[in-house]
């Protein structure tokens, strides 16, 4: 039998994902390895370590840091694509845009007047009746 405690699983509150904004942006520098990311200062979600921390540990003694790769952060890239309006339903089903690259289907609830992140990949949807709502809200 399966038992299931709060302590066991773990909820991602969608206010998080939805107020998550274009912040500790800089130019990229390639000579602060400090950094997170080229993109960004700081660590974006609560479960990421700082750059410094994350490689203070036996696997980086005796690695040239310049040499390792530092992509950019995705999450800024995510919250530039643009919210997609469903017409006739108050459920939306995003799989990552399908495909093997894709991520496991959900369906996500619309009733809010607010635009709903994927938990996955965080691509936002939102009913068209209240499309005039959130786009006077983000400006």
């Amino acid at each position: 039998m399966l038992r299931l405690t709060r302590a066991s699983i773990r909820r991602i509150s969608t206010k998080e994902l939805t107020t998550a904004r274009i912040k500790d942006i800089s130019k990229p520098d390639e000579n602060n390895l400090q950094q997170q990311a080229p993109n960004r200062i700081s660590p974006w979600s609560k479960s990421q370590k700082p750059r410094a921390e994350a490689q203070d540990n036996v696997r980086f003694a005796v690695k040239d840091l310049a040499k390792q790769p530092r992509p950019y952060a995705a999450i800024d890239l995510i919250y530039k694509q643009p919210i997609r309006y469903i017409e006739h339903d108050n459920v939306a089903v995003c799989d990552g845009n399908g495909g093997a690259q894709g991520h496991p289907k959900v369906y996500i609830n619309l009733d809010q007047n607010k635009a709903i992140p994927c938990g996955y990949c965080g691509l936002r949807f939102a009913q068209a009746a209240f499309k005039e709502d959130i786009e006077s809200s983000q400006n």
